[in-house]
């Protein structure tokens, strides 16, 4: 009797999942996107909210990974350019920033044109969210609250412990320029 039950769900998932058509299924990311900051066009709990997708728009998901275990939220889906706005460009060594034995915070400064991107983004975007993506994944989403000008920027990192990560992987991006 369990089988039947089992094969019959099965069964009904698979039959519903086939009547609802090609159009109605949601695509996929299908690659990376590359590291840098994205203004978001549109976001959405509900992957459906934000489709169809136009050309040049690709789907991301923001996971929250890096956030504190309390401060965690449900995924959240967004819709960026295919290619980033703003270039990690940096014009040196990204810095750790801590507070005792705990890296909080990563400053950076950009090359002059990736400099010139973020403040162009910022002051488009101000009140609006922007994605910052590193090692292909949304690491944090942040709204602008103002325009940032001169190329000096920080990330701020909630979770212990992911700032290292986000850290490693900017020194990655950096040696393999």
């Amino acid at each position: 009797m369990r089988r039947t039950v089992c094969f019959l769900a099965a069964w009904c998932f698979i039959g519903s999942y086939a009547l609802a058509g090609p159009q109605d299924k949601a695509p996929q990311p299908l690659k990376k996107v590359p590291n840098g900051v994205y203004a978001v066009l549109r976001d959405s709990l509900n992957e459906k909210d934000v489709l169809p997708l136009k050309e040049g728009e690709v789907l991301v998901v923001h996971e929250a990974r890096y956030l504190k275990k309390e401060e965690k939220e449900p995924p959240r889906y967004l819709v960026v350019h295919s290619a980033p706005e703003v270039v990690f460009d940096l014009a040196g060594k990204p810095k750790a920033v801590k507070e005792g034995t705990e890296v909080v915070r990563i400053s950076l400064k950009l090359q002059p044109k990736a400099a010139g991107a973020l403040e162009r983004l910022t002051r488009d975007h101000l009140g609006k969210q922007v994605a910052i993506v590193l090692g292909g994944e949304v690491v944090t989403m942040h709204k602008v609250r103002e325009v940032i000008k001169g190329g000096d920027a920080q990330i701020s990192c909630c979770a212990a412990g992911s700032a290292n990560y986000l850290l490693e992987q900017l020194e990655a991006h950096q040696m393999n320029k």
